[in-house]
């Protein structure tokens, strides 16, 4: 298998015996979608690719992990009338994995560079009861003299990984 991935191109990838049961998760921009509902304006996608698309999801016995947030994860064109957006990336898993990971959320963030919303994959749920207000980045807090100040401040005295300091730092701006 691998000398026949590579002679198709693909340089990066794994074999797997067929007959042993294993958990997989795949996350990405797939470029494709699964349903016309799933893309506004522009040319409408070619109905029997995504049935081709869903075909492939159905053999390899993955399914669609859903999302919170935004519905697309793509778009093009700044104005009303030439704006298309598509939901082109998302996680797919197969039931070993779903079982792994039943609580599983894929939030689509907005994009700032890229034309693709990135995709952050949570596999724990949050405490029952507990919410928190989705935080928003205001403007005007640039704009304070203090800002800069401030965000190097919490970010040198914060420790841990890269999520725990962004936290400390949403915490550290909302007050």
């Amino acid at each position: 298998m691998e000398r026949i991935r590579y002679s198709c191109g693909y340089v990066n990838g794994i074999e797997v015996d067929p007959e042993e049961r294993f958990s997989w998760f795949v996350c990405g921009d797939f470029n494709k979608i699964l349903y016309g509902y799933e893309k506004t304006a522009g040319v409408p996608r070619d109905e029997r690719r995504m049935e081709l698309f869903r075909n492939v999801l159905t053999d390899c016995n993955l399914v669609d992990v859903g999302f919170s947030r935004r519905w697309f994860t793509w778009e093009r064109g700044n104005l009303p009338e030439t704006n298309i957006r598509e939901r082109l990336d998302r996680g797919v898993a197969n039931e070993e994995w779903m079982v792994m990971f039943p609580k599983v959320t894929i939030q689509h963030l907005t994009h700032s560079f890229s034309d693709h919303c990135p995709l952050l994959v949570n596999t724990k749920k949050a405490a029952q009861g507990v919410t928190e207000k989705a935080f928003k980045f205001e403007a005007w807090w640039k704009m304070e003299e203090s800002f800069e100040e401030e965000v190097k401040n919490i970010w040198g005295t914060s420790s841990g990984n890269l999520m725990q300091k962004l936290d400390r730092l949403k915490h550290g701006l909302r007050s």
